[in-house]
């Protein structure tokens, strides 16, 4: 068989949480980030939807993030879920690992985890199984 007809594996991502930057495989992301820091990260998505707002979509790592101006991205969302059954939900669902600073996050039922200038959001209301969660900018952060 030949090799240009076989699937190429994904690699399960790590993402690291400390205060005011994550990192994706080790490499560092600020917010608000911009779409060319996203793809230089996540390589170009496998998506993109233009409605009232623009989407990015990675199937394959199951990331997705919505915008108005690409220079100005707030949060990317990170599906574990199939429950969603939107358009925007990716094909796949993200099976790698969450961190805040060395602990591994797997608890299900968080609201929301502040940081510092990032935060940790809950994907799905509160009466729901969670969809998954978003990083993003931390509305709520003030500098002294």
């Amino acid at each position: 068989m030949l090799s240009f007809f076989k699937k190429k594996k994904v690699k399960d991502l790590v993402i690291t949480c400390d205060t005011d930057v994550i990192h994706i495989d080790d490499k560092p992301l600020t917010f608000p980030t911009s779409y060319d820091a996203l793809t230089q990260i996540l390589g170009s998505p496998s998506r993109e939807l233009e409605k009232s707002n623009n989407y990015i979509i990675w199937d394959q790592y199951g990331i997705f993030c919505g915008y108005t101006d690409s220079d100005n991205i707030l949060s990317i969302n990170i599906y574990q879920n199939k429950k969603d059954k939107s358009e925007y939900n990716t094909k796949q669902q993200f099976k790698g690992k969450l961190f805040l600073n060395e602990d591994e996050i797997t608890n299900n039922e968080f609201g929301k985890i502040p940081l510092g200038k990032v935060a940790i959001h809950r994907l799905g209301s509160e009466n729901e199984i969670r969809f998954g969660f978003s990083i993003g900018v931390n509305r709520d952060y003030r500098e002294l």
